[in-house]
């Protein structure tokens, strides 16, 4: 194994590479993690201390690091790493881009501006994490050094563009793995939870509405909407707020420190065991859609719908992991909204995952529900990988076959059991539109998919009708369950790079 491929493992296996949501930081690979800190150091947390920050807005902690190599950059011998979060007295606050560290702890970590106050002082969340572990770390280091010296010597456009890292298409399609499953519900609030929304003529107005319905359908009347929703925006008065888009200056009034790198952020504060108020807020430094095809390509604009469905997630206290004590480096193959993926896979969708920890947490909501994924899922620490389905071959003739390889996902998100679900695939010339689609074939799930579950199917051999006309294709699926009692989420989409050119 290479030097740069070890590194790469170890990112994957010793690194947080999964941000606390799927969208307040973006994924970044290894080259742009090293090009985009100014500062990679090797360091021991000798102390950890909360406290209210200046403008007594925020409780955030300080970090003593003593620093004993340098990778990149010159850090001074000792330095006071802060991070969003803490605990002073009875009073918690949390956000969704803290990035929690462990005293006694040695770390290399990628640091950003250390004069700079901002959300994200850990270059990525935990991105830029690596606990020292059980072994390995030694390998890690050397890797690193190899990299930055690259990167350094050789910069690339793409070191520095948002981009997210590549998934690996020949990862096998792993079927659901129960053992895997760890649900982390943080300090839940009561219910019902009653956001101040988006008001009219903001960005995107109503959409924040449309997603806490989207949660509302696992567990009723989960959210409201304030019947007298206040224009002002306030942390640390005990109302749920949807902030819409501040700059950079209302974030310094607020909580005394800018962005930073994040893309949105969920600020929570706790009192009494329950969350009693979660504001969230979108960086107008990004390119927002609602656009689905545009959200999902690529370098293109960031989904909102996706944005605020997480947000929602740890606005009631879902988290992937917990934040007190590290993190756990078990694989999972779960699915969920709050798992960070590359952008073709970052679609507003709740999954079995999420719709059971709702369920759980607040009892009481009876449904039928299907979900179906254009992709498969493969363990990895924290998150996992996603496989999409391909088509074998880039054309192909009209009446001829070909296969499609990796599988299709099916899960159980209500809280009934389900058998013998069908899939339908569908060539369509537009993704996110059955118009003008063309029926390929049916394949049903054998047996019963039990509530929770997520189950794998292989659609297999493909035979063109000899009538398509010449052109290039997406696929659709289509997962057909009876009595679903929320068929919004019965389609699915090929992502942008996987299509079929059709000739005659």
């Amino acid at each position: 194994m290479s030097i740069r491929k070890a590194f790469l493992v170890a990112f994957l296996l010793a690194s947080g590479v999964s941000a606390l949501q799927a969208s307040p930081v973006l994924p970044l690979t290894a080259r742009q993690l090293a090009a985009g800190s100014p500062h990679v150091v090797v360091a021991v947390v000798e102390e950890a201390r909360s406290r209210w920050n200046a403008e007594h807005t925020l409780i955030v902690t300080d970090y003593d690091l003593r620093i004993e190599d340098r990778l990149k950059g010159g850090a001074p011998e000792r330095v006071t790493l802060t991070v969003p979060g803490g605990t002073v007295g009875e009073e918690t606050h949390g956000t969704s881009l803290s990035t929690f560290l462990d005293t006694g702890a040695r770390y290399l970590l990628f640091l950003g501006d250390l004069d700079r106050p901002t959300f994200t002082p850990v270059t990525g969340g935990w991105q830029g994490v690596f606990p020292e572990g059980s072994g390995g770390f030694d390998k890690t280091l050397r890797a690193a050094r190899e990299l930055i010296a690259e990167v350094e010597a050789h910069p690339r456009a793409a070191d520095t563009a948002w981009r997210a890292r590549s998934e690996d298409p020949t990862l096998p399609a792993n079927a659901w793995d129960p053992g895997s499953v760890k649900l982390v519900v943080r300090n839940p609030p009561v219910a019902p939870i009653t956001f101040n929304p988006l008001l009219p003529g903001s960005p995107f107005y109503k959409e924040d509405q449309k997603q806490m319905a989207y949660w509302n359908v696992y567990a009723r009347n989960l959210f409201r909407i304030a019947p007298n929703p206040s224009p002002t925006w306030a942390f640390g008065n005990g109302v749920f707020d949807m902030a819409g888009f501040p700059a950079n200056e209302q974030m310094r009034q607020q909580f005394g420190r800018e962005w930073g790198q994040g893309t949105s952020l969920t600020a929570w504060m706790i009192r009494d065991g329950h969350v009693v108020e979660a504001d969230i807020a979108f960086n107008p430094a990004f390119e927002w859609t609602l656009d689905d095809d545009a959200a999902t390509r690529q370098g293109g604009p960031l989904s909102f719908k996706d944005a605020v469905l997480s947000s929602l997630g740890a606005a009631w206290g879902f988290l992937p992991f917990s934040l007190e004590g590290g993190i756990s480096l078990t694989p999972v193959s779960r699915d969920s909204v709050i798992n960070l993926k590359a952008q073709p896979f970052r679609l507003a969708t709740l999954f079995a995952e999420d719709a059971r920890a709702v369920r759980s947490t607040y009892p009481g909501t009876s449904l039928r529900d299907g979900v179906i994924s254009p992709y498969s899922t493969a363990p990895a620490p924290l998150t996992p990988f996603y496989v999409p389905v391909a088509a074998a071959v880039s054309s192909a003739r009209a009446g001829s076959s070909f296969n499609l390889v990796n599988a299709v996902k099916v899960e159980n998100a209500g809280s009934v059991d389900f058998a013998n679900p069908t899939v339908d695939l569908y060539l369509v010339p537009k993704r996110f539109s059955l118009e003008g689609s063309i029926f390929l074939k049916r394949v049903r799930l054998r047996g019963t998919v039990r509530s929770g579950e997520a189950r794998n199917l292989v659609l297999g051999q493909v035979t063109l009708p000899a009538s398509v006309p010449a052109g290039s294709y997406y696929f659709a699926f289509v997962l057909g369950v009876p009595k679903d009692g929320y068929p919004a989420n019965n389609r699915a989409w090929s992502n942008p790079d996987v299509k079929i050119t059709v000739t005659r």
